[in-house]
């Protein structure tokens, strides 16, 4: 069942060589519980620069995540652990290829909702880009 929720999302980006830079945002969205299966999504703001972008995390056996975004960015991201996952993310007129391996996954979900915590490593166009990181608090309301 679909529920609105109240999303609390920091996302980290460590670029090669730099200090890690942080974002929180706070928002409303849907949250869907079953066993085995998570989705929740919201919309992002101009705060995080995808601003009307539509973002959804699917949570499949709390082992296989893919995030997938809709709107001015396209993409698809797949993060499963001891998995390297190859995808496009389309940007206006030009579209960049990103890899992502799974640094570590951590999913303590119910139906009020939980935490979802994600690390990654990224590349664009086969370069080193740096590591990410998300921590998403759900919270069903």
């Amino acid at each position: 069942m679909v529920q609105s929720a109240l999303i609390s999302i920091t996302g980290t980006q460590q670029l090669e060589g730099e200090e890690s830079e942080s974002i929180q945002l706070v928002t409303e969205g849907s949250y869907c519980y079953e066993p085995g299966y998570i989705r929740f999504s919201y919309v992002e703001t101009q705060m995080t620069g995808l601003e009307g972008v539509v973002t959804t995390f699917t949570i499949e056996e709390e082992k296989k995540v893919t995030l997938r975004r809709v709107g001015k960015v396209n993409s698809e991201m797949v993060f499963e652990l001891g998995r390297i996952d190859d995808s496009l993310y389309e940007a206006g007129p030009g579209a960049l290829m990103l890899r992502v391996q799974t640094k570590s996954l951590a999913v303590l979900m119910n139906e009020h909702g939980g935490i979802f915590d994600l690390s990654y490593s990224i590349e664009v166009e086969y370069a080193t880009c740096g590591l990410n990181s998300y921590h998403i608090e759900v919270r069903a309301i």
